[in-house]
């Protein structure tokens, strides 16, 4: 499957948690991506006139940061350059700050068929430790503003293992959530990025993290409310109602190929994988003067490849088909994995049904260490 990403690189505000490349917005510098994000996706147009794209996803940085005239254009790019399937997965990410003055109606007359809406945590005290800028009322009503212009698949991410966040506070955003009845509820845990000012201040010593032991509980805590109430855990991270997985994000996880447009954009093309500028005046400038805006390129070895396939693979509650890993990565990288597999198994983290590897509750909880073993 082939799929597109384009990063819009502005943001209101940057979390205090995010270390993503990201730019505040202006109108004028939004102008200017834009501009140069037509011809970015012109360059790319004749090498893909062939190739049909399954799922499209506006992520960053902030979408909806920019105004709906220039969600419209960018959407517009997208059709003019590139071929869509007949029913594509075509997302956008949304802040509740920021959504809220944004027309949901135009997005689904473009196309845009999935809303991923970036809550975090409906406790007010918990979105001020994180720098969020809204706060649990307004997305609750952004989500009802979407579901009333007639999304019908709406994703809520939340995040738990925050400094200071309780297992109560965590249980009652997932409670909170539940009663939206989103049909997608993704449940990270923080991650602090390095270049960020927690990453700063927690070097600094001026906060502790959770502990481990918390941390696995109040994962423990999402699997268990979130399956009790009817969503599937399809990835380690994510749960959705029968039918609503994010199939741009398992295009990845089944080590897929994507295009990605705008400065900080990855792709992974014919075994390639390429990366842009984290700079958008710099892209912007390198586009204008028709050169390349391709900062990294790599292709990986034999082993690497394997490796990748299994770190991604087994995210996923289908596990990895063996058969297919052998046809892919070949006899050796097989064998390896298959030694390494039974010690696993009598540990109780991971399992073979009918062909397929696959961790069990246990394993998801200890995935880390799962794959270390897995590729010893």
């Amino acid at each position: 499957m082939l799929s597109l990403y384009i990063h819009i690189p502005f943001c209101v505000r940057k979390c205090l948690y995010c270390g993503f490349y990201s730019t505040p917005y202006s109108e004028q510098n939004a102008e200017t991506f834009i501009t140069t994000l037509r011809r970015e996706a012109a360059g790319y147009q004749a090498d893909f006139c062939s190739r049909i794209f399954h799922t499209v996803y506006i992520g960053g940085g902030t979408p909806t940061a920019l105004t709906n005239d220039q969600v419209f254009r960018i959407a517009g790019i997208v059709k003019d350059h590139f071929t869509l399937s007949k029913a594509p997965e075509y997302t956008i990410e949304a802040n509740p700050n920021s959504a809220a003055r944004q027309n949901f109606s135009s997005y689904l007359e473009q196309g845009v068929n999935r809303l991923s809406l970036g809550v975090q945590s409906f406790s007010d005290e918990i979105l001020r430790r994180l720098g969020r800028l809204h706060t649990a009322e307004q997305a609750i009503d952004v989500f009802r503003a979407a579901r009333t212009a007639g999304f019908r698949n709406i994703g809520v991410d939340l995040m738990y293992g925050i400094p200071g966040q309780t297992r109560a506070q965590w249980e009652q955003t997932l409670l909170a959530a539940l009663r939206l009845a989103p049909e997608h509820i993704s449940a990270y845990c923080l991650s602090i990025d390095d270049g960020s000012l927690l990453k700063r201040e927690a070097d600094a010593g001026q906060f502790m993290l959770p502990d481990d032991e918390l941390v696995s509980e109040m994962y423990e805590d999402a699997a268990a409310t979130l399956q009790g109430a009817g969503y599937r855990r399809y990835e380690i991270s994510n749960f959705s109602l029968p039918g609503f997985e994010c199939r741009h994000n398992m295009n990845y996880w089944d080590r897929g190929e994507y295009l990605g447009l705008g400065p900080g954009a990855s792709s992974f093309v014919a075994g390639r994988r390429f990366h842009v500028f984290s700079d958008h005046q710099k892209y912007a400038e390198r586009l204008e003067r028709g050169e390349s805006v391709i900062e990294e390129c790599e292709i990986l070895s034999p082993e690497q490849a394997a490796q990748e396939t299994l770190l991604l693979r087994l995210r996923t509650s289908r596990g990895m088909d063996l058969s297919r890993f052998k046809e892919e990565h070949g006899c050796s990288s097989h064998d390896r994995l298959q030694t390494n597999m039974f010690s696993l198994c009598d540990a109780g983290l991971l399992e073979m049904v009918e062909g397929r590897a696959k961790l069990t509750d246990r394993g998801f909880l200890l995935y880390n260490e799962a794959l270390a073993r897995l590729s010893a």
